[in-house]
């Protein structure tokens, strides 16, 4: 691709920016004469004279008499010339009554050449609500991880990690802390203080972000919440990156949610299966060590989706009950009808257009909050891409050309998207 390009907001000299100005007004005053006397300088004018400036300076030259005024028309025309809606029809009034002026005509219409390049595929960001996570902020987050374990090699490992050593460091208590910082919580179960669903979900939402896995919390609700007592559940929900999805993990009860086929579950696909009455739900997986409860146990902690709410927003997909247990309002900052809207696929990739020394290049974008990167594979070989200046350079021979770009993070890369252009 030997083609340079310029930047839409290219400004032109002072020189050139008077004569063009000039140029227009006489064109727009029909000053034909005044219009053909500026023809040797608007030839200086590289970048608009061949579809702009010369065919009006060969309508201003047939208009004064020139006898060379077709043959400079021709000569456009011979070099590419496709635009006659520019000149107003004043090209047809021109040079209309000329008796090949139907081919030439047709000359002009073939002339629109095909572009040097198209991009025929390309990824895109689908759009949703606002992603909120349960993060502590960033100067808190070195003292969470300092006290959880290490991450594992991948994602799911690492929540897995988490999710048991979370669920085993305190007996499940009826106290809550008054804010939500994990590390305020464990100095204080250190201290001997134990805590409620809330405190175990907020403890491992915030550790599982401060290791890069995006996590946010959970509120469950059974049927007929509005009354009685004991409707209400909290668990964590995380984007884990070698899935590709989002997986319910309670902390209180250390376990998360599987279908047969042994992949774990999300919030929405529970709650559907509640719904559906399924006879067989997903199973409970609990961490090791620990002791699987009876049946009927299950199916009390899976009556818990029949509402959900997650972090910064709550959906219904009918009427809303926002009253919690007679006399509490459950308050969230976003309603929606379609839960899909607050479940971003976090692997998606965003691409833009922007150009590096006159060579057309793809800056890209991740859905992803804790993306490190991005991985480009083309032509059998690959690069990778910073977080910081992911700008992709398409250099490359006439052709098209395919390629596949995903997101990285801390624990890989996440499934790839494809990506198309021609080059010609």
């Amino acid at each position: 691709m030997d083609v340079r390009y310029q930047d839409a907001r290219y400004v032109a000299p002072e020189w050139l920016t008077r004569l063009r100005l000039s140029a227009e007004d006489l064109a727009r005053a029909r000053d034909w004469a005044g219009l053909y006397a500026l023809s040797g300088q608007l030839q200086r004018d590289e970048a608009f004279w061949p579809d702009l400036w010369g065919p009006w300076c060969a309508v201003a030259a047939r208009h004064v008499g020139d006898p060379e005024a077709r043959a400079m028309l021709d000569q456009l025309v011979e070099d590419g010339f496709s635009q006659p809606e520019l000149l107003d029809g004043e090209l047809a009034a021109a040079f209309g009554h000329d008796g090949d002026w139907h081919d030439v005509s047709a000359r002009i219409a073939a002339n629109v050449p095909p572009p040097a390049l198209e991009l025929l595929e390309w990824p895109a960001i689908t759009p949703t609500a606002p992603l909120t996570l349960m993060r502590l902020p960033a100067d808190r987050e070195p003292a969470l991880r300092d006290r959880v374990p290490a991450p594992a090699a991948t994602a799911w490992e690492t929540a897995l990690r988490l999710l048991g050593w979370v669920a085993s460091r305190w007996r499940h208590g009826n106290a809550h802390v008054e804010r939500d910082d994990a590390v305020e919580c464990l100095e204080r179960v250190d201290a001997g203080q134990r805590f409620a669903c809330v405190e175990y979900s907020l403890v491992l939402c915030q550790a599982l972000c401060a290791v890069g896995i995006p996590a946010r919390r959970l509120s469950l609700r059974q049927a007929s919440y509005h009354a009685g007592l004991g409707r209400g559940h909290v668990v964590s929900e995380a984007w884990v990156d070698d899935l590709a999805r989002w997986v319910v993990l309670d902390g209180q009860n250390g376990l998360h949610w599987e279908d047969d086929a042994g992949r774990p579950l999300g919030a929405i696909e529970l709650q559907s299966r509640l719904e559906r009455r399924d006879p067989r739900p997903a199973a409970v997986i609990r961490p090791e060590g620990q002791q699987r409860p009876p049946d009927e146990d299950l199916h009390y902690w899976f009556s818990y989706f029949a509402s959900i709410g997650t972090t910064g927003a709550t959906w219904s997909a009918g009427a809303f009950v926002p009253v919690f247990q007679r006399d509490q309002l459950t308050v969230t900052d976003r309603l929606e009808h379609d839960p899909a809207r607050l479940y971003p696929d976090l692997s998606e990739v965003g691409v833009g257009v922007t150009l590096v020394d006159g060579a057309p290049a793809i800056r890209l974008a991740a859905a992803h909050p804790f993306a490190t990167g991005f991985v480009v594979r083309e032509d059998g070989g690959g690069r990778e891409l910073p977080a910081g200046d992911p700008v992709w350079v398409l250099r490359r021979p006439a052709g098209e050309h395919t390629a596949e770009i995903a997101v990285r993070t801390a624990y890989g890369s996440l499934p790839g998207r494809p990506f198309r252009y021609t080059v010609r």
